[in-house]
């Protein structure tokens, strides 16, 4: 038996790999443990979406490097082998195999051979479903990832994704609700549906499965309380998936849909499928037909061509209040796509543009956050922080929207709580226990 470290960098995706890999190891009789110090192998899962995301990939990996002792092995995985698989094998002499995003079965088999340098990079993306079940007892987290594919197949100028995660490929409705099956049954009560771009599911097959009937039959299973469905891009909105969300907003509080801009010229040129008058015809229907849905979206600032009316429009309409949260991005130029060979803006200005989008929206949630005091609502208690205890509603995604805290007193009453709204202040709501 071998004691494995996982690292995992970057997306949800890569959690739902890594989660992937770990049931492998498991069944394979190794022990997957929390500290890299105490760990046989180090397994870096890495992410090179941005250049801030490639930087701290390079610099877990040295990390890890340096607790390299003995027969320790350092395996690094995922979409920086993918892109970058050449240089770092040349840079990186320390890590003792490279595997890319499809490649992570392989670590299992890694842990029971003598060391030896190499690379693999086939079948981008094509590591989703591993033939092992999950340990059959024990509870769960009340959170959990649902991935429903792997893979991207838009042309958005200024992504690399498709080249490192392949085309869509997608799992079976019946290998879904399978799982939702089973983590139910285990205490998952919320789960975030993932993909490139959920509305792609099935796109692969044959005949392309629908997703309002999946979404609804796994809000039919026992014991699911929340599914939030993430990364829809807009052109993949449908009125039947609309009517889905907004038939059950108990069961679907959230969609993240992420629009990257508003100005017509600039999402042509991000090749984005849409336009500012689609875009806003879309969200005119979200907010009509399904008030109480929260909604999250990504803006890119900085990318090349961005005049500064052009980003004064962006601004002006994320101070219109369309969304509860917000993610701002300055353009990165990676190597390989359409925006990359054109005229790039400075640093500063891209860092400028981020920082007073931000400001904002900043406001924007400031205010709405105002409209939830004195209001009770259900929470997930998640992590003690002193004599507190943090938590979300769900209105709040995991890791990437604002908390709430609460007394430590509020954990006894199991994991979900209802509280009502005291405060709000820096991205944190308190509350009490009703």
């Amino acid at each position: 038996m071998k004691k494995v470290s996982i690292v995992t960098l970057g997306c949800a995706k890569n959690t739902a790999d890594t989660d992937n890999l770990s049931r492998v190891l498991k069944a394979r009789g190794h022990d997957v443990v929390a500290e890299a110090e105490d760990a046989d192998t180090i397994v870096v899962h890495t992410c090179s979406f941005i250049e801030a995301a490639k930087k701290e990939s390079i610099n877990t990996i040295i990390q890890a490097g340096q607790l390299k002792t003995g027969k320790k092995k350092l395996i690094v995985t995922g979409c920086l082998v993918q892109q970058h698989g050449d240089e770092i094998f040349k840079e990186l002499p320390e890590v003792d195999a490279f595997l890319g995003t499809g490649q992570l079965g392989q670590v299992a088999d890694l842990l029971e051979k003598p060391r030896q340098r190499f690379m693999d990079r086939a079948n981008p993306g094509g590591y989703m479903d591993p033939d092992i079940p999950r340990a059959p007892s024990g509870p769960l987290a009340p959170s959990a990832y649902l991935r429903l594919s792997e893979g991207c197949q838009h042309p958005c100028s200024f992504c690399v994704i498709p080249r490192l995660r392949g085309p869509v490929q997608s799992r079976s409705e019946e290998t879904i609700l399978n799982e939702v099956r089973e983590l139910a049954a285990r205490g998952v009560e919320e789960f975030s549906v993932i993909a490139q771009d959920t509305g792609d599911w099935g796109r692969d097959f044959d005949k392309k499965p629908s997703l309002p009937v999946l979404l609804r039959s796994a809000s039919e299973v026992p014991g699911v309380r929340w599914i939030r469905l993430m990364y829809m891009h807009p052109a993949s909105m449908t009125d039947e998936l609309l009517d889905v969300l907004a038939s059950d907003p108990e069961k679907f509080p959230y969609l993240d849909m992420p629009l990257q801009h508003i100005d017509t010229e600039m999402l042509a040129q991000m090749k984005r499928k849409t336009d500012e008058a689609g875009l806003r015809q879309l969200l005119d229907r979200i907010h009509a037909r399904a008030p109480r849905l929260t909604l999250r979206t990504t803006f890119i600032v900085g990318a090349p061509g961005e005049s500064p009316a052009q980003f004064k429009s962006l601004v002006n309409f994320v101070k219109e209040g369309h969304f509860d949260y917000l993610g701002a991005f300055s353009y990165s130029q990676e190597e390989g796509t359409p925006m990359a060979r054109k005229d790039q803006l400075s640093d500063k200005v891209k860092e400028d543009r981020k920082a007073e989008l931000t400001e904002a929206y900043y406001d924007v949630a400031h205010r709405k956050a105002q409209h939830r005091i004195g209001f009770k609502e259900t929470i997930i208690l998640e992590e003690t922080e002193g004599d507190s205890v943090l938590g979300r509603t769900r209105r709040e995604a995991p890791e990437i929207d604002a908390v709430v805290r609460l007394p430590e007193s509020a954990a006894r009453g199991g994991r979900f709580v209802t509280a009502k709204i005291t405060g709000y202040d820096s991205y944190e709501f308190t509350a009490t226990p009703a």
